[in-house]
């Protein structure tokens, strides 16, 4: 077991390490991971997302009960952060949102693939892929439309048309890869269509990109940060890696999901911060600093809560 929560971590920890060198001896500097960001946000983890949905069976998404509790588990817990960040810590929505997206949004690809595929077999890999489609189809578009609104609220024109402004971030998220891709590869799921070969075989080659790219853009983005723990931090920790699992395990009761797939379930919430949030946060310019900590204290708590679950269960 302790090899499995290794396989999921040393990698990780690994490339981290990797970037933050690359800086240290000076072949990049720290403000070159905005060009890292742009990679895997508008390229790299789109065609992943797609990658992952085009090849799921239908047969796997049909189990509403699971989705359901993979969605109250993901969504609760980005409602709930959204509330902290706006009316505990008082944040502007934009900043708000962003620490919503730190705390509900989990590192399932590139953290919590390898440690269920090692514990439940390739049946681990359901919980990464409908994990991965929640997020896609309702956190990363309403994340979009809350940073836009935030946005032109910041620039304060008075009283907007808010309307309008919705309208136009929505539009804004349709169009978005991250958002469109993972969908039409559902889409394409569903209507049994298999892609050439050679096409799956482009889309991978990008797709393999966004791990390590995330990974080792984090790794430019610690050095020279000065490590925090602040109340937001804090409370970010707390959210993510205690309260999501909790309310996997709320999603699994209220769904009637037993057995492997309700432990797949609470130990995927129990997946530390996904390097994408902070790529997020970069780009927006937005809780950059609050996100980079959680990203790394999240990661090294991931590997005890991991652990700790996986004995429990098993």
């Amino acid at each position: 077991m302790l090899n499995t929560i290794l396989n999921g971590l040393l990698p990780v920890a690994f490339v981290i390490m990797l970037g933050w060198l690359s800086v240290r001896i000076g072949l990049l500097k720290h403000d070159d991971a905005s060009v890292l960001a742009t990679l895997v946000i508008r390229f790299a983890l789109p065609f992943a997302l797609f990658e992952g949905a085009v090849k799921t069976s239908p047969d796997k998404l049909h189990n509403a009960g699971f989705a359901l509790c993979l969605t109250l588990g993901l969504m609760g817990t980005y409602v709930i952060a959204l509330g902290v960040g706006r009316f505990v810590f008082r944040h502007d929505l934009r900043t708000a949102t962003m620490q919503a997206l730190v705390c509900a949004f989990p590192d399932m690809a590139y953290f919590g693939a390898p440690i269920l595929a090692a514990v439940f077999g390739p049946e681990g890999f359901l919980a990464v892929l409908v994990g991965n489609l929640v997020t896609s189809i309702f956190m990363l578009p309403l994340t979009i439309v809350l940073t836009g609104l935030g946005d032109k609220n910041a620039m304060g024109t008075g009283q907007p048309d808010v309307l309008r402004v919705f309208g136009q971030s929505i539009a804004r998220a349709v169009i978005n890869p991250i958002v469109w891709l993972p969908i039409s590869g559902m889409v394409l799921s569903f209507c049994h269509v298999t892609l050439p070969g050679p096409v799956l075989t482009s889309v991978d080659l990008i797709a393999k990109a966004a791990g390590g790219t995330s990974l080792f853009a984090l790794g430019l983005m610690l050095y020279g940060e000065r490590f925090v723990l602040n109340a937001n931090v804090l409370a970010n920790l707390g959210i993510k890696n205690f309260l999501q699992p909790a309310l996997m395990a709320l999603g699994a009761v209220l769904f009637g999901v037993v057995g492997a797939p309700a432990h797949q379930a609470v130990i995927t919430g129990a997946v530390p911060t996904a390097t994408a949030a902070a790529m997020f946060a970069l780009k927006s310019d937005t809780y950059t600093r609050d996100a980079t900590a959680t990203i790394l204290v999240s990661t090294i708590l991931g590997v005890v809560t991991e652990g700790l679950l996986i004995a429990y269960f098993f």
